[in-house]
């Protein structure tokens, strides 16, 4: 088995509910197909450098899958019928690619993490400040007019 990368270019003037079901028509190609599903990265909405179809905007997919060589031919073939899909390109990756793609991933998921741990100090930071008032802070609460008229009068 062989890894592919496929991206595809959608009109992006479909209902996202239509646009999910090109999306899963391709999905069902490739497994019907005998290939797996690695990745699905959906770029979203984006400019085109050059209209297409008379579009300025397409919607961005790629998908990262292991499957035979034929593949390929009967992917792109479904593209061709297609008339919602724009543009498409399907590649065959190298060890090189899959490598570079496998680290980020990682590095990704790694930088997800420092952030949610950043903003875990972050409100651990804000919960001791609150916790610590400094003196004159407490004196300034304790002075302060009360909102009952009654105990101001006294």
């Amino acid at each position: 088995m062989r890894t592919y990368e496929t991206i595809v270019v959608i009109d992006s003037l479909l209902k996202s509910e239509e646009i999910d079901a090109v999306i899963e028509k391709v999905t069902r190609i490739i497994n019907n197909n005998g290939g797996t599903i690695k990745s699905a990265d959906h770029w979203g909405k984006k400019r085109l450098a050059y209209e297409i179809k008379k579009r300025q905007y397409g919607y961005y997919v790629e998908i990262i899958f292991e499957g035979p060589g034929n593949i390929i031919k009967t992917l792109e073939r479904e593209y061709r019928l297609d008339e919602n899909i724009l543009r498409y390109l399907s590649l065959l990756l190298d060890r090189k690619a899959i490598e570079y793609i496998e680290d980020q991933k990682i590095r990704r998921v790694k930088s997800k993490e420092e952030k949610l741990a950043n903003v875990d100090k972050k409100v651990d930071e804000n919960d001791k400040k609150d916790d610590m008032l400094s003196p004159i802070e407490e004196n300034a609460e304790e002075n302060e007019p009360s909102s009952d008229p009654k105990v101001d009068a006294e």
